[in-house]
């Protein structure tokens, strides 16, 4: 799209004057093709923008400001042949200001263009607003002094702010103080629930939080010309998780990944930030420390750090944790995983191997795809080689399109014999894009202390499969009153009770929950929370003890959180162009033992059983007491 200005829009700023470029809001993209299902019927202005305008060459800093929403890719920004930056690379809608030097502008015809990328990428620009002044005049009109504290206790407390405009428009901001504070537009993590946030006057909406056990604080704030507001603001716990302890095992810094935008120190306050209680530091093939950092940042009270590694291969990316210092490097060009796992594992003092988000395409390989995998068997190519304790069946930078996609790929590995345990993570690599912790997973450990967490009771219970996966809500189960996810349920009567609890913060809903028996729908119920903090739902069922043993798994969901400060991404490898946003929570399983025999038998244990005592002659075999899943193993053999 190509726009000439023949008649200047100038208005005078409280500081200078303002050149309105593009005052409408454009939508670019492809004629003919379309990212969402949200532009299908929408008029594409352009593929590009390109806008003409005269002006006079700078001889101070100017600024160029634009609005822009679900900008994935990389667009480059030019002036006048010289690139100046790009749009950030982020979903939620913001305002990205960049810096024009002295010598930008030339006399006369100016050309600014907003070029786009090789791959489809639908996205909304404008207006466009070029400033005659610097930048810290823009951000230094106004104040607003920020304190937020724990309403329980009245003490400070780690947290982010987002702060939009009235439109859910992330604002562009200042803040400090430095060392205190990591910044983005819109958001600023404070390591004790104070900042300084320099910004243009108008009218914002304010929000405070920690993630998602605590509540969030909103307060709508108008600033002035000059001036210092002071705001206070408390926030409190809404989900009680004693005896669970928060961790995100899937974490990035640019410090030592080499992308994203989270330095290493910005990565301590946003784990705070966030109430993540176990850190695990995951940079790609570099074992990280984050414990120094974490002390001179004035955040190690927070949280307990642990030194992992991301295995990144051309054939899969696999978590490894603990890290003992010092301990040499896998080789990230073995592909060969009856090496590269058991090489994995013994590195010194590895506790924990995970694959990550495994129906993800990368370097032309997807883990749980094509060849590879048979999702209604759970028969995997390298089967034999997959000794790993965990899977992510939630990544929250790396979302799916069907939320359940990977649940089902999980129970069809329970149903084939693979003790495996679910996780949930986030995979963030910047301060605010991908939100630190919102994928998470809930550890059966003491949480009494964040800082000195009982590492062994930790990977007792990954190995144990006493974990929750989170994703805006958590779920637990218990069956007969007594056992919980990780047991084997034994000594059982003819009728089990089945109890199931959803729990989630005020700002949060769910309204469906589901029993899966072998990763079959045995009970389904709709609840309706209205938002209620805490516990959201109970749900207590009569089963009949199955014929055989199963796994039992509860899974609760509800409507996306679309708000920007704790907004749900889209899928980060979308196989659909209709995306509907979901919260979601998940238990791990309970293993029944139908049979009395004190062991748990999968779905394709039993079928060999079976096969073994019909001598091969599945005639004699009554399939009328059997489930789908053991049914599927039947038919596979």
């Amino acid at each position: 799209m190509k726009t000439s200005l023949l008649l200047l829009l100038i208005f005078a700023t409280a500081q200078g004057a303002e050149l309105i470029l593009q005052g409408n809001r454009l939508h670019l993209g492809r004629p003919g093709s379309y990212e969402w299902d949200e532009f299908k019927d929408r008029k594409v202005d352009g593929e590009r923008l390109e806008v003409h305008f005269q002006s006079q060459p700078n001889v101070s800093e100017h600024i160029l400001r634009i609005w822009q929403h679900q900008v994935k890719l990389n667009w480059p920004i030019k002036l006048n042949g010289k690139k100046v930056g790009n749009l950030t690379n982020a979903e939620t809608p913001m305002e990205s200001v960049l810096v024009l030097p002295p010598g930008s502008l030339i006399d006369g015809d100016n050309v600014l263009v907003i070029d786009a990328p090789p791959n489809l990428d639908d996205i909304e620009v404008g207006p466009l607003i070029l400033e005659d002044r610097p930048l810290k005049s823009l951000l230094g009109e106004s104040s607003i002094q920020v304190e937020v504290t724990d309403e329980s206790s009245g003490s400070a407390v780690p947290c982010r702010l987002t702060l939009t405009r009235s439109d859910g428009t992330l604002q562009p901001l200042l803040a400090g103080p430095s060392g205190s504070v990591a910044a983005r537009t819109g958001v600023v993590y404070t390591r004790d629930g104070r900042a300084m946030i320099s910004l243009p006057a108008r009218e914002y909406l304010l929000h405070a939080g920690r993630g998602f056990e605590w509540s969030v604080a909103r307060q709508t704030v108008t600033t002035k010309l000059g001036e210092t507001l002071k705001v206070a603001l408390s926030i409190k716990r809404e989900v009680n998780t004693q005896g669970w302890i928060a961790a995100d095992s899937h974490i990035h810094t640019l410090t030592h990944s080499g992308h994203g935008d989270a330095s290493i120190e910005d990565r301590m306050l946003t784990i705070a930030g966030e109430g993540i209680e176990m850190a695990i530091s995951t940079d790609h093939n570099h074992h990280t420390d984050y414990a120094p950092i974490a002390k001179s940042t004035g955040t190690v009270s927070a949280f307990t750090s642990v030194i992992g590694n991301e295995v990144t291969t051309k054939h899969g990316h696999f978590n490894a944790f603990p890290i003992q210092p010092g301990a040499p490097l896998v080789d990230a060009t073995e592909q060969d995983w009856a090496k590269l796992i058991p090489a994995i594992r013994n590195t010194p003092g590895v506790q924990v191997i995970t694959l990550n988000h495994p129906r993800d395409l990368h370097s032309g390989f997807v883990p749980f795809g094509g060849l590879q995998f048979n999702p209604s068997t759970g028969r995997h190519r390298d089967a034999e080689a997959l000794k790993i304790d965990a899977i992510e069946v939630i990544t929250s930078a790396a979302m799916q399109s069907d939320i359940h996609l990977l649940y089902r790929d999980w129970f069809a590995l329970l149903n084939r014999g693979h003790r495996i345990a679910a996780i949930g993570s986030s995979d963030s690599h910047d301060v605010n894009r991908f939100i630190l912790g919102q994928g998470r997973t809930y550890v059966a450990a003491s949480d009494k202390d964040p800082a000195n967490m009982d590492a062994d009771e930790v990977w007792r219970s990954y190995h144990e499969g006493r974990l929750l996966v989170s994703l805006g809500l958590l779920v637990n189960i218990k069956v007969d009153d007594h056992f919980g996810v990780g047991d084997l349920a034994s000594n059982l009567k003819q009728k089990l009770k089945v109890e199931v609890s959803v729990h989630g913060p005020s700002w949060v809903q769910a309204d469906h929950v589901a029993l899966f028996a072998n990763g079959i729908p045995i009970r389904e119920e709709k609840i309706r929370d209205n938002f209620k903090p805490g516990e959201k739902a109970k749900l207590v069922w009569q089963i009949e003890k199955p014929a055989h043993d199963v796994h039992l798994v509860a899974i609760a969901s509800g409507p996306g959180v679309t708000e920007a400060f704790w907004e749900i991404p889209r899928p980060y490898q979308p196989t659909s162009k209709i995306f509907v946003s979901r919260v979601i929570g998940s238990t791990n399983p309970v293993w029944i033992d139908a049979d009395g025999n004190n062991q748990f038998e999968s779905a394709y244990g039993i079928a060999q059983k079976l096969i073994r005592d019909s001598g091969d002659d599945r005639s004699k075999i009554n399939r009328t007491k059997l489930d789908q899943a053991v049914l599927t193993q039947l038919d596979s053999q």
